[in-house]
This record gives C-alpha cells, structure tokens and sequence, in this order.
C-alpha cells in the first residue's frame, strides 16, 4: 500500500488560483457575517494570501469529488469500500475520506478573530479563499497539549476549512465489513461529529463527519453531547 506521500505527491492537483474576481459563496458569505461583522474588512486585509508551493504543500490530492457528486455522509455510509486518509491528534487516530481532502499544507499562523470560540483558531487566506482553521483537538473534547504541524485542507459544501493536526499517519482501503457507521451508543460526547468507526487490524480508527464539521463552524463552533 501506497503511503499518503506517495499517492499524494503523484496524484497532485492544486486548486484553481486564478479566482480573484469570484463570487463568495454563501457559506463564505455566513461564515464571514457571523464573525467578522463590521470588523469584516479590517480582518480580511490582516490575512494576506498564501499560495503554498514545495515544502510547504506537504501533499496534494486530484480530488475525486471534483468531477462527480458532492460528498454527502449519507452516500458514504452506501458504499462497500472506502478509501481514508488517517491523522494523529494526542495519540489517536482519526480518518476522512480521501474525497472530501483537497491537500496538506505546513501550519501557518491563523488571523484570529475577534468572536470566535476557542475551536475556531482564526482564518489564513488560501489561493484565494477564505479558510477558518479548526483545532480538531478542542472541538473533539480531547484533554492535553500538542504542537499543530500540519493542517489538512477540505472543501466542501461552499465552504473550505482547515483542520490543525499533528501528523499525517497512513492511508487505509476500508472494506465495508470492517466499518460501523451506528457509534452513539460507542464514542458518547461529540458523537455526532464522527461518521463511523473503522477496524483496522486491531485499531480502531474514528471517521470524522466533514458534514457535521462544517455545520459546527457555521454554526459558532458549538458541540452537543
């Protein structure tokens, strides 16, 4: 098996750039009402653009996605296999489906904004698009300290985030025996922002609901048990 780098580094297929004069979308639109305000433009000349290239594109991914539907959790639960992208946050392991991962960049330094929780560490400006950082670690509920590395960058539903990792660990092909999509009753607080479990050997890997991501960030960063 492939690792991430590997698939990564050859199937590299960066966003469009070339999108100045685009209209935002209206998810970019809430998102910037909801917490940015009359602030709005003070925030945004603050977070200059940032077009990653080499070393700081730790990977990039010919997104599966951007020529076919959009990624819905509820399709995701209909297919037989699977493939994931996993990461590390304070020794656990979670997952999202390659489809929704549009690449890796190296950690930059977030504009923070004025209203945000503390799930929600600021927005940077990535080729173009406005792009909240969201501490995965906070918003999971997950007690301790680690340095955020990498930020794995998704786009999806007209919104782009950022989720701040420690570290890319491995790429899986997850066969539908081995997936467990009804985890309430298994993983308790949060849950609703995982979309399943998957055994992988003897681990036991979460998959994140990139759905249920973006409706927290929209939403202010609220979570419920």
């Amino acid at each position: 098996m492939k690792t991430p780098e590997q698939y990564f580094v050859e199937n590299v297929r960066l966003p469009d750039v070339d999108d100045a004069g685009r209209a935002l979308t209206s998810a970019e639109e809430a998102f910037l009402d909801k917490y940015l305000g009359v602030e709005r433009e003070r925030v945004l000349a603050e977070a200059k653009r940032l077009d990653p290239r080499g070393a700081d594109v730790v990977s990039g991914i010919a997104s599966e996605s951007s020529s076919a539907e959009e990624h819905s959790d509820e399709k995701m639960r209909a297919q037989t296999e699977i493939r994931l992208v996993s990461f590390s946050l304070m020794g656990r392991e979670y997952a999202l489906p390659i489809t929704v991962i549009q690449e890796v960049i190296r950690y930059v330094r977030p504009t923070k904004l004025p209203a945000a929780p503390s799930s929600i560490a600021g927005i940077i400006n990535l080729r173009g698009r406005v792009t909240p950082l969201v501490s995965l670690r906070l918003l999971l509920g997950i007690p301790g300290e680690q340095e955020d590395r990498f930020i794995v960058v998704c786009r999806h539903r007209g919104l782009q985030i950022g989720l701040m990792i420690n570290a890319v660990s491995t790429m899986y092909k997850a066969d539908g025996a081995d997936l467990e999509w009804n985890v309430e009753a298994n993983v308790g607080v949060n849950a609703h922002l995982l979309l399943g479990l998957y055994k992988a050997g003897e681990k036991l890997i979460s998959i994140l609901s990139i759905d249920n991501l973006v409706q927290v960030v929209l939403q202010g960063g609220r979570t419920h048990a």
